[in-house]
């Protein structure tokens, strides 16, 4: 739970702090190299830079504000009959 409020604050501050966003990138890198070992050697170096690209792009245009709290997540859940 701790490293998802993290993230959410490295997010919020990644909007005017570069320093933020290169932490973001740092946390998923683990999974983006894991990633790239699916794909052929001779792809991967552009891959991973079509990847970091993909990632900067979802970071700056994710709106915190319109993310639903956990009741509000379960209502919509209810009301969508996904229970």
């Amino acid at each position: 739970m701790i490293a998802v409020i993290m993230l959410l604050e490295l997010v919020k501050k990644s909007k005017e702090d570069k320093q933020a966003l290169q932490k973001i990138i740092e946390l998923f890198e683990p999974k983006l190299r894991k990633s790239l070992t699916l794909t052929r050697y001779e792809e991967r170096e552009d891959l991973e830079q079509e990847l970091r690209c993909k990632l900067i792009t979802c970071i700056r245009k994710y709106d915190i504000e319109s993310t639903p709290g956990f009741w509000e997540m379960k209502e919509r859940i209810k009301k969508n009959n996904f229970v």
